[in-house]
Parts: C-alpha cells; structure tokens; sequence
C-alpha cells in the first residue's frame, strides 16, 4: 500500500487561499503601468510598519539586501566604522555573514548555547566589537537579556528577523521593533511569503530609516543628485500587493504553527530523536520546527519512505563554507553538532489533525 505523501511544504495550497485577491492585485498593478514604487508599495510598508510596532518600514529586493543596506546606512551616518567587528552567532544561515561582508565589516564568531545567541555567550567574548547582529532563528526570538545587555553596554544591536514575522516577547513587542533596526525576508517560504524575492527593513530611528531607503535607491537624494554610494534593491509593487493580501492571514498561521509543534513535543517519544527544549516555543512563530538525529540520513530515508517530507537547517554552518575560508579553522562545538544533525519536519498552517498524528507515529517508529 502507497503511504499518502505529506510534503514538507507545498506553497501552492498556501498561495491559492489568497488566489482572487492576487489576480485582482495584479489587474489592478499591471493596468496603472506603475511598475516601480507607488502606492502599493507605500501600503504595504505602512501596514508591516504598523502590524510591527515601528516607525519606519523600508521595502527591499530580499532579505539579504535588507541586512546588508542597514549596516551600510549605519556606516553612512558615522554610527558605526568602516572595518567594522560585528559580534553575530556562529549558528545561523549563511546570509547573516554575507550581509556582514557585503557591508565591508568583519565578522566576530560567537558559539551558542542551544540555539540563539544569549546574553551568556556575549558575556564571555575577549575580543573588540562595535556592534550585535542577532538572529531570531527558526522564528524563535532572541531573548529579552541579549536587548537589555546591549542597551548597557551602550552597544548598537540590529537583527536579524527573516524567520521571526510575527513572533513577540513577553510584553507583546513584535520582531521589528526590539533592535535598532530590523531585517525581514518574504522568501515565499517564510511565514509571510510573497511570490518571489522581497524584504523590509523596520526602525524606529528616522535618520536611519531615511538613509536605508536612500541607500536601497541607488544612494539618491533626488531624482539626479547621489549623495551616497547606493544599490538598487526596491520592493517590487506587485510583490508589495501580493504581501498586503498576505498580512491579515498571518498572526492566524503562526497560532497554527505553534499549535503543531506543540502537539509535537507532548507525542514524540523517541530516544534516537532530540528536541531542544520546551522552551523553544516561548516567543516564537515556528516558523521551523527541527528535531536532532545523530544517524540523519537513515532518519531522512526511513520518512522519506513512509511517505513524510522533511527539509534541513542547515546542513553546512557558515564558518566550514569555501566562501568564508578564513573561518574555516574556527571551532564551535555546538554550532556544528546542531548543524550536522538537524532535521526540520512538516510544520505549516494547513496539516491537518490526521497529519501531525501519522507524522508523529512515524516519528515514534523510527
């Protein structure tokens, strides 16, 4: 008998709930021959501004645009030096280091103690740094002590939001509004996806808001004068549209993401599978939901042929990728134990009841 696949993330059910209002967004877009900027995009960054608890919400091209333009604009406005050391987790997607780079600055790797960087492991740093890159991973907030320890210390801290929409801490603060400034990607994976690359920066610091949108618009003070050396990364109106559809819907996933891997973590039962604390669904939108295998391939396979999709998070950390060969000698013991055996399980807003018990039984089973 052939087991009934439940894939681990089918973005076309996800994107048809939001069908009519799409095809509407884009008759309307495509009918104006506004392709670039314009009011759709202004509605969006008001609403995600809002829906955050910022100021300001700047539209990019992606995520990575988003994390690279902020630090640019901070060493623009003489907040923080060319060269700059920037203290960031060594656990973390690869495009938490590359904003670090593109943006000319150098990387101070930190080792964490179970997933996120904390104030613990900052404590602990010998070496200089001129400011904090924290990174909400798996949609799981970095913890309030990390904010107050920076506020102390006089230190800048930015984040790191692109898998965090949503997710608040204990006094109903929203990712966006916790760190000087904010980066989020829409990668149509995220828990707000768009149908194709984009990203916001939020801040509550004016000055700075106005130099990242100047910075994400080729560095233009008006139309034919550059005052700062500039990209082009702009928020394209229609995915701007498609993310203003999406926006209403997403606190109601989140619960639904929440509500899954709580389930998850009161039946799976397995010695050969780890979870990482309970805790790890406090201030967080799950946005994924991983569990620990020393034998990851025989897990992988074993669901595979029972018929349950699974992805990873990530299989090669950032300090062993040829890309970053002066890293390559660094140690972090945890960082690459988390990295060489995570395996994330289906964990979106339409499994179903029926799902999540099978995916559990053969989680069991293994």
């Amino acid at each position: 008998m052939i087991k009934t696949q439940i894939s681990y993330l089918d973005l076309k059910p996800l994107n048809d709930r939001f069908a009519q209002e799409d095809l509407k967004t884009f008759r309307e877009i495509y009918s104006s021959g506004k392709f670039i900027g314009g009011e759709w995009v202004t509605q969006f960054e008001n609403e995600y501004a809002s829906y955050c608890g910022a100021s300001h919400c700047i539209g990019t091209g992606n995520g990575l645009d988003a994390l690279t333009i902020i630090l640019k604009a901070e060493i623009a406005l003489g907040n923080l030096p060319v060269n700059a050391r920037i203290l960031v987790p060594a656990h973390t997607y690869i495009a938490t280091f590359l904003s670090i780079a593109h943006a000319g600055m150098q990387a101070i790797l930190v080792d964490v103690e179970a997933l996120n960087l904390t104030a613990l492991a900052i404590r602990q740093v010998n070496q200089k740094y001129d400011a904090i890159l924290v990174v909400d991973l798996y949609g799981k907030l970095v913890e309030d002590e990390v904010y107050a320890f920076a506020k102390a210390n006089s230190v800048n801290i930015y984040c790191d939001t692109a898998q965090s929409h949503g997710a608040t801490n204990d006094k109903g603060v929203k990712a966006g509004s916790l760190a000087k400034a904010s980066a989020f990607s829409f990668y149509p994976t995220k828990n707000i996806g768009a149908i194709g690359d984009a990203g916001a920066i939020t801040t509550n610091d004016l000055e700075l808001a106005n130099m990242c949108r100047k910075i994400a618009n080729y560095g233009r003070e008006s139309r034919f004068i550059n005052d700062v050396i500039g990209v082009n990364s702009r928020l394209d109106p229609l995915q701007a549209g498609f993310l203003s559809n999406r926006l209403p819907q997403l606190d109601a996933d989140n619960k639904k993401r929440v509500e899954i891997a709580t389930y998850y973590y009161e039946h799976i039962n397995n010695d050969k599978v780890q979870l990482l604390s309970q805790d790890f669904l406090k201030n967080s939108v799950v946005h994924v939901f991983p569990v620990y295998v020393n034998n990851r391939k025989a897990f992988i396979d074993y669901l595979e042929a029972q018929g349950i999709g699974t992805s990873l998070h990530y299989e090669v950390p950032p300090h062993l990728q040829k890309a970053f060969k002066a890293f390559n000698h660094l140690i972090f013991p945890i960082t690459e134990e988390l990295h060489r055996t995570e395996v994330s399980l289906p964990c979106h807003p339409l499994i179903t009841f029926e799902q999540m018990e099978r995916v559990v039984h053969e989680v069991n089973g293994y």
